[in-house]
């Protein structure tokens, strides 16, 4: 089963995906994210926040840094064993649940605010998770997605040669691939059977999010300069992060 699948293949990365939150945690990204929350979301304080996808809680205790009640989901366990332990050396308050992005056990026009960060490529029903997230919000709320085209380049072979020479580029100026060959391989492999790999965004989130009902739909093409190092912007230049906010 292709959810199993996905779970299974991020709990054996939360060990090396914790590593890279913290030093997004000890580095100008923090920062720069901050403003980009504080940006979308407004100045107000106290705001019912979901990270859907923490990992090991980087989004979630940037939220509760900015004066926001938070909750957030994961699917996978040692992510979310990660998210505690993290969210414990800060000293905040958060409330984690195990639960899909698709099926949360909150009520109706509950929050404020819904967060995800590079997860929404990895949703095998996207369409049904928009829904869902609308259900959630107050009639006021909002939806932030920061994500890429991570894997449009396996769907068209001019782009995966671009992607290849990138990466070679990259490698070449020192860049360390923090994942194995067989998590690469097994990453490549689960992202053929999504369908946003095979979708142009953030077009095609523009177009979900209003056949779900959100009245406005802002899009930022390009936030990579704001939260990427300079290797980063390097490697991701295919597949720039995008941000987008809807509201309801």
């Amino acid at each position: 089963m292709l959810e199993q699948r996905i779970e299974t293949y991020w709990d054996g990365r939360a060990d090396s995906y914790n590593e890279v939150v913290q030093r997004e945690m000890a580095c100008r990204k923090k920062q720069a994210w901050e403003l980009l929350l504080r940006k979308y979301a407004g100045e107000q304080d106290n705001l019912r926040v979901l990270d859907v996808g923490t990992g090991p809680g980087f989004f979630a205790i940037l939220l509760s840094g900015l004066n926001y009640s938070v909750t957030a989901i994961d699917k996978c366990e040692e992510m979310l064993r990660q998210a505690r332990k993290n969210t414990a050396l800060a000293g905040k308050t958060i409330k984690f649940l195990k639960a899909d992005a698709h099926a949360v056990d909150l009520p109706d026009g509950s929050l404020d605010l819904i967060v995800s960060r590079n997860v929404t490529w990895l949703l095998p029903n996207p369409l049904e998770v928009y829904q869902e997230w609308y259900r959630l919000l107050k009639p006021t709320g909002k939806v932030l997605v920061f994500d890429a085209n991570w894997h449009l380049h396996l769907s068209d072979p001019e782009l995966q040669a671009e992607h290849d020479r990138y990466v070679a580029l990259a490698m070449a100026k020192g860049y360390r691939h923090n994942t194995s060959p067989a998590q690469q391989q097994e990453n490549e492999a689960i992202a053929r059977k999504l369908p946003l790999t095979y979708e142009k965004r953030p077009l095609w989130d523009e177009q979900a999010f209003r056949r779900c009902g959100f009245q406005q739909v802002v899009i930022e093409e390009n936030i990579s300069p704001l939260v990427h190092d300079e290797m980063e912007q390097l490697l991701y230049t295919l597949t720039p992060m995008f941000a987008i906010c809807a509201s309801k």
